[in-house]
């Protein structure tokens, strides 16, 4: 197995199609299917399944496809002084900050660097994609159910905040726990849990009750608006829910989640751990 092979794998898979990779490598589709072949008969394994408009990686190779990359990145490592790509996993509002903000300090420094954000659709699949090599670094909320063998870095905390339907009456000035448990919350089915949010008020005697769980956080201010309920949301969503109406109130015990970065303990590229050098430099402010 050699290097140049593993690279034409990933490439096949990141793009579902040898002849979208082919151009990419500039080969032909024969040479590259001849590459894939090849690789496919020293694994003794089957890695791609053949669609009619292009390929899809069969169960083994979805398994091959983490240590593949990693083989990749380690090769770039040992002939790319500065690592040259970044990959990092986030999720939610956290892709926008800390995550694109600590991106473009890296980027200001490197300016030759390539970078790639994959957005996953909870805290799981972040540390999945770094765990099993798809991405460098990912960006989490903290304490984490799902790090098991990786290293999270503590950083700073985000803020949230109260949303509530147009119009609500509510006192000016921070809102009471109290007055919080008489509205159904509209929570996120991954992300911050409920439970979290219980444990914090823990001792006040208030008992929240849950509304709606959806799996779409991004639709927690369209159903806020709609009178579905409250929502504790960060400062992004607050911004894009007073914008369009929503009653915005910051809460009388602050609430706040600590941010992580976290990545494997093997060794990280020169890139990744600048990142995380500037993530521990520049932490989110509460």
């Amino acid at each position: 197995m050699r290097i140049h092979q593993v690279e034409h794998f990933v490439a096949t898979a990141d793009h579902g199609s040898i002849r979208t990779a082919a151009t990419a490598l500039g080969l032909t589709q024969q040479a590259l299917s001849r590459s894939i072949a090849v690789l496919e008969r020293e694994l003794g394994l089957k890695l791609f399944e053949r669609l009619g408009h292009g390929v899809a990686l069969s169960s083994a190779g979805r398994i091959f496809l983490g240590s593949a990359r990693r083989i990749v990145r380690d090769a770039h490592i040992e002939t790319t002084p500065d690592g040259g790509l970044l990959e990092i996993a986030t999720w939610g509002t956290l892709a926008i900050h800390p995550t694109a903000t600590l991106l473009g300090l890296l980027h200001r420094e490197n300016p030759t660097m390539r970078s790639r954000i994959e957005q996953a659709k909870d805290e799981e699949t972040v540390c999945r994609l770094v765990r099993e090599g798809h991405c460098d670094v990912g960006t989490i909320l903290l304490p984490s159910l799902w790090l098991h063998d990786l290293t999270a870095i503590p950083l700073g905390h985000l803020r949230e905040w109260l949303i509530l339907p147009p119009g609500t009456r509510v006192d000016p000035g921070p809102v009471a726990w109290s007055a919080v448990a008489e509205h159904p919350l509209v929570v996120p089915s991954s992300g911050m849990p409920i439970s979290f949010v219980g444990q914090e008020v823990a001792g006040t005697g208030v008992e929240l009750k849950l509304g709606v769980r959806s799996a779409h956080r991004d639709a927690q201010v369209s159903l806020v608006l709609s009178g579905a309920g409250a929502a504790l949301v960060t400062e992004r969503y607050a911004e894009m829910a007073r914008a369009r109406g929503a009653v915005v109130r910051e809460l009388d015990l602050r609430l706040a989640r600590q941010i992580g970065v976290v990545h494997r303990r093997d060794r990280k590229s020169p890139l990744a751990e600048r990142f995380t050098e500037l993530a521990v430099a520049h932490p989110p402010q509460r």
